[in-house]
């Protein structure tokens, strides 16, 4: 089963790999600088690289596309595929996964891509990297999603649970 749970996390780091790369594909940095600090968006408003209609447009179709892949496709895998059927197998299983797949954010999207290249910054908004382009900024996150994510696998797990209970 751990082989098994390795195996499903590193599928999803290619999923957000993929994610990432149709949010960016057209527009670079601006097709995600929905992610960026509210002063980001700002600059980037006013120097007129994107509308403020365009932003939430990007904003609104990356968290439904995020929220797809974070739910849909660890559900498939734990219910469908690895068979869990009990509250605290679905719980426990969500929370390894999206754990595995917020490891793989912190630490090559935001900290190596984001913080360590230059990729990511938006000519024009380069005095005011300190808020945003900083691996002592992207540090603590992953700590911070611990206590996040116990509680989302509990409800997470539950509803896991429930569709185990209508398809099993």
């Amino acid at each position: 089963m751990v082989i098994k749970i390795i195996a499903e996390i590193l599928i999803l780091w290619v999923i957000y790999a993929i994610y990432m790369e149709i949010l960016v594909r057209r527009r670079g940095p601006i097709g995600g600088v929905f992610f960026y600090p509210k002063v980001i968006q700002n600059r980037v408003m006013e120097l007129n690289l994107i509308t403020e209609k365009e932003l939430k447009n990007r904003r609104l179709y990356a968290y439904i596309l995020l929220i797809a892949w974070m739910i849909i496709i660890p559900m498939i895998m734990i219910v469908f595929i690895n068979g869990a059927r009990t509250y605290i197998d679905c719980c426990m299983q969500f929370c390894i996964l999206f754990l595995g797949a917020e490891f793989y954010d912190w630490l090559f999207i935001d900290t190596i891509w984001v913080a360590l290249s230059d990729w990511w910054i938006i000519p024009g908004t380069e005095d005011l990297l300190d808020t945003w382009h900083s691996t002592s900024i992207k540090k603590w996150k992953m700590l911070k999603l611990v206590p996040f994510s116990i509680v989302l696998s509990f409800i997470i797990g539950g509803l896991y649970y429930l569709v185990g209970l209508l398809f099993g």
